[in-house]
């Protein structure tokens, strides 16, 4: 399953140029990757999960997450090995417009705690694992925590017409909150 995933990133993105490791307290591994803007089609840096679609889902179907950001902040990396073993707190595969919100900041020098998950097959698109399961590739997107409550309030449409409207580059790691 895992070399499916793997296989699947090479031939969009090559080598990734950085790895990180997690292992759970109960013995899950969560590797996440990175692959510079130079890599990449989307004008970002790339980072990536290998390990959700081992903890996510059922004998159909699971998952695993990517996002982009520019500049990097590789220190995301945590965020993400903690949403791939999670996910939004169930073992399902998130729905897109879920969110989940950590109790720490998404990276340093940002005030973001809470992801989006949104539907990224035009990004990176779903494959099917070595059992026939078919795996998803859902982009994360950073909310601040008024985002939060204003996606929870209008629904995500409401959310990303307001980002339409305003031009927010949510893929910024640098932003700050569209209502501040």
């Amino acid at each position: 399953m895992i070399n499916s995933i793997f296989k699947n990133y090479l031939e969009l993105y090559g080598e990734p140029t950085r790895k990180a490791k997690y292992k759970s307290p109960d013995g899950k591994v969560i590797q996440i990757f990175k692959w510079d803007e130079d890599q990449t089609d989307e004008g970002v840096v790339m980072y990536a999960t290998m390990g959700a679609s081992i903890t996510l889902g059922d004998k159909e179907e699971s998952c695993e997450f990517f996002i982009g950001l520019t500049p990097d902040a590789d220190d995301i990396a945590d965020a993400l090995a903690e949403v791939a073993l999670y996910g939004n707190g169930t073992t399902h595969v998130p729905n897109s417009g879920d969110t989940v919100t950590l109790s720490y900041d998404l990276w340093h020098g940002t005030k973001a705690r809470s992801f989006m998950f949104t539907d990224g097959d035009e990004i990176v698109p779903s494959t099917k694992d070595e059992h026939g399961r078919q795996i998803w590739f859902i982009q994360l997107v950073p909310l601040f925590e008024e985002e939060l409550s204003y996606k929870k309030e209008y629904g995500e449409d409401a959310l990303w017409g307001a980002f339409e409207n305003a031009e927010v580059p949510y893929w910024s790691s640098s932003r700050s909150s569209l209502f501040k």
